[in-house]
């Protein structure tokens, strides 16, 4: 049981964060509280939003329509404690919502 428990532990893509003093538990609670930060945006809660933390850095990856909206995306995850630094590279695609809109019709 013990063994699984390490393996487990070894397998998962914080082990750099671990470094930095900063356990499983937190770097969890880093990643809910930054899901968090972009559902509860309201121009980008239903966008193609991904991200990715390393070393409490998050990459943002995905689609949004506007400029404005990947700048709010950035603003809204960039507010979370702990996050040291947002890497946006998000792809603006103007009414990617609008557009598959037409072609279900």
């Amino acid at each position: 049981m013990y063994k699984d428990k390490v393996n487990f532990l070894r397998s998962l893509k914080y082990r750099s964060i671990m470094s930095q003093n900063i356990t499983i538990d937190h770097a969890h609670q880093l990643c809910e509280l930054v899901k968090h930060a972009i559902t509860n945006s309201i121009l980008v809660a239903h966008q193609n939003i991904q991200f990715k933390i390393d070393q409490q850095q998050v990459v943002l990856t995905g689609n949004v329509n506007s400029y404005y909206e990947k700048q709010l995306a950035q603003e809204s995850v960039s507010r979370v404690k702990g996050v040291r630094q947002v890497h946006n590279c998000l792809t603006v695609e103007p009414f990617l919502q609008e557009e598959k809109a037409e072609f279900a019709h």
